[in-house]
């Protein structure tokens, strides 16, 4: 190990102790598995639906008129039913109405608590009487509900009239249970895929088997830990699918570059101890460095204030550090105890092949003609992006879900037969009112500032009204907004609300379903530049350390921001301008959830860098071994393209997946990272990066030369 820099020769040793104590290594990792299998099991049952709230000035409103007005109640479920034929006068829809009333009597009691009374109201008819809606309404968050519209979703009974769920809980119940579902398709998917991939690229059972072990080792672990943080902390369940899917993608992939290497050893002559110390020593390492990105990645949404992006941070984080681990230790004893036999139950229609003669004959090319590689990948990839400058962010809801669900046909129904608002007001909720007469005073303040728009008020209703928009000390205003929550015109005008003047001693929360979305969008925008910023500079500073250069982390994060946009570009053109959702079957909602760019950047960040870290280690090794700068690019890209692409296509098919879930949220997730790592991990990592490195020579390796990095190890 002579001329080794000290952290390989760590690796090494390391290996060599995994290699001589192999079966130790595996029953731990044996009994770790299945002494944390059950818990990874429950895990999702520890998972909160919730993650979207925070303290905002919204959310206080909403505290302080469940406080001082708990007669204010909303819907938080609609049972909508519809008959072509029948009207209510029917003898059989008058059953089904009453025995519906009685069920939903029922989980009113259940969920009524003295603060917070849960009533059922209607049915409230349609002018045709052919359409009717029963109406569960409390003061309560929908998230409180939850279990409740889980119930009455397995609740029938016969009649004409077809019935639909609807209301913000069903909305969000059924987006929790969509979500659930996906992932399971996504499990049942992807681990065959990967398996079936990996055979074609190791031409092996044994090679190919043991990056999916690996895989489905990393998930088990690392669900069962965000399970044990979800006893003590909230953590939201949106994370699950970011910890199933991107788990097993990274055990694959970190194992396969492992097991490539240690046949590379094995095909040099090196005894099995041997290869397995010296794999660590170079494709370990390059792990614990990628995943070390992937962990900055994921863990700077822990820096965000909203707990769906700390869940999803965690979840990422999680799966990173259990990735390497796996890389350092179970897969090492694997090829331990296999040994040469690593190699066994080849495929027939596999042997002799080899690619070698491509990537040699590539990389020649790209050597050679660095500019023209440079000015087609640039644009390609701009040209991928530039629908991202029309990029709107924006706040889902039922839109998120498939047009066919019961959450989105009650509302339409609800809309379209029984006149219910399409859109929620502002309410204003005013403290440090004296008296009715201030309050109405009052009230033409807030018409002013409130512009054409109508206003509700003290002022406006019968006094068996009253108790709803005044007591002393507080005063209530529903405020009509002038436009869909998510219109940029409701953003102007509740700015323009919140930025009024009001008399003094008087304090104004504004509140309601259009604020609560313009304020969540406000904490994210906050968020969006320490997240960004913690991303670029832990991670250029990692590879500064790792690498001992400047230009080549500075690169690096350069190329990944191409990634970045690319990504975005995608994600644009097909989620917000609709251009397949037909064939995706999804509602196109005219703008782009303000959550996926923020967990695409992060989550993307990490993983495409996986692939920088895999060639620029290999080209670094080919360097100091005194190769020039132009040799050891075309050495590294050779010898590390086709586990590069062979990672990115099985990391592409197991995200893939997510492309054929229900939610468009998690189809959104799926293909754009999906095109995105292949995009990287061929257009940019094979071509532009080694083209960049030809053009830059011996900067590359700036500040550090090749004579003081062999002095310093």
């Amino acid at each position: 190990m002579e001329g080794m820099e000290p952290s390989r020769r760590l690796a090494v040793a390391w290996g060599g102790f995994v290699a001589r104590h192999k079966w130790y290594v595996l029953a731990a990792w044996l009994l770790l598995v299945l002494g944390l299998a059950g818990f990874a099991a429950s895990t999702a049952r520890q998972l909160s639906p919730a993650g979207f709230e925070t303290d905002t000035q919204a959310a206080r409103a909403a505290d302080v008129l469940k406080a001082e007005f708990p007669e204010r109640r909303a819907p938080a479920l609609a049972v909508v039913f519809q008959s072509d034929s029948a009207a209510l006068e029917d003898a059989a829809y008058s059953s089904q109405l009453a025995a519906w009333r009685l069920d939903l009597e029922r989980l009113a009691g259940e969920t009524s608590a003295p603060q917070s009374p849960t009533v059922v109201v209607g049915p409230i008819p349609s002018q045709d009487r052919r359409t009717a809606a029963l109406l569960l309404e409390s003061n309560e968050q929908p998230a409180y509900f939850l279990a409740a519209a889980r119930e009455a979703s397995g609740i029938h009974h016969e009649g004409p009239a077809r019935v639909f769920i609807g209301g913000f809980a069903a909305v969000y119940n059924n987006f929790v249970m969509h979500s659930e579902q996906d992932l399971a398709q996504s499990e049942r998917l992807s681990a065959p895929l990967a398996l079936l991939l990996l055979l074609l690229v190791f031409g092996g059972v044994v090679a190919g088997a043991l990056p999916v072990l690996t895989g489905l080792a990393t998930v088990t672990v690392a669900l069962a830990l965000l399970g044990f943080v979800a006893r003590i902390h909230t953590v939201s369940v949106f994370s699950l699918n970011v910890t199933s899917v991107v788990g097993l993608g990274l055990g694959i992939d970190y194992s396969l570059l492992v097991v490539n290497r240690f046949r590379e050893q094995l095909r040099a002559g090196a005894e099995p101890e041997a290869a397995v110390a010296r794999t660590v020593g170079t494709a370990g390492v390059a792990t614990v460095v990628s995943g070390g990105t992937v962990a900055i990645g994921f863990g700077a949404l822990m820096l965000s204030h909203l707990n769906v992006l700390w869940s999803i941070g965690l979840g990422g984080s999680l799966v990173a550090l259990v990735s390497v681990l796996a890389s350092l230790t179970l897969i090492p004893a694997l090829l331990a105890v296999f040994g040469a036999r690593v190699d066994s139950l080849a495929l027939p229609f596999t042997r002799n092949r080899s690619l070698a003669g491509f990537w040699r004959g590539l990389a020649g090319s790209v050597m050679r003609r660095p500019l023209v590689f440079i000015v087609i990948t640039l644009g390609v990839i701009l040209l991928l992006a530039s629908p991202a400058r029309a990029l709107r962010p924006g706040v889902l809801g039922s839109e998120s879900l498939p047009p066919d669900d019961g959450a989105v046909q009650a509302q339409a129904l609800g809309e379209n037969r029984l006149g219910f608002a399409r859109q929620q007001p502002a309410i204003l909720v005013a403290r440090g009112v004296r008296d009715l007469k201030q309050a109405r005073e009052l009230e033409a303040d807030v018409r002013s500032a409130a512009g054409a728009q109508p206003v509700t008020g003290p002022g406006d209703v019968p006094p068996q009204q009253l108790g709803l928009y005044f007591k002393p000390g507080y005063a209530v205003y529903e405020v009509s907004s002038p436009g869909d929550v998510n219109d940029p015109s409701t953003h102007l005008w509740l700015d323009r609300l919140r930025g009024a003047s009001w008399p003094p001693g008087v304090t104004m929360l504004i509140g309601g379903e259009p604020a609560a979305y313009q304020d969540f969008l406000n904490v994210l925008a906050g968020d969006v530049p320490l997240v960004i910023g913690a991303v670029l500079l832990l991670t250029f500073l990692l590879l500064a350390i790792a690498f001992r250069s400047v230009a080549l982390p500075l690169k690096a994060v350069l190329m990944n921001l191409l990634s970045v946009a690319a990504a975005l570009g995608v994600l644009t053109w097909v989620f917000q301008e609709g251009h397949l959702a037909a064939q995706l079957r999804f509602q196109t909602a005219g703008f782009t959830d303000a959550t996926v760019p923020v967990i695409i950047f992060a989550g993307l960040f990490g993983l495409s860098m996986d692939y920088e870290v895999f060639l620029l280690s290999r080209i670094r090794e080919e360097w100091l071994n005194g190769r020039s700068n132009a040799e050891a690019v075309a050495a590294g890209m050779e010898r590390t393209g086709q586990v590069i692409t062979s990672a990115a296509l099985i990391l592409v098919a197991v995200t893939s997946t997510l492309a054929l879930s229900q939610l468009s949220l998690n189809k959104g997730f799926g293909l754009t990272f999906a095109v995105a790592i292949l995009l990287d991990a061929t257009l940019i990592r094979l071509l532009l990066v080694p083209a960049m490195m030809r053009i830059l020579g011996d900067l590359n390796w700036w500040p550090m030369r090749r004579q003081a990095l062999r002095r310093a190890t």
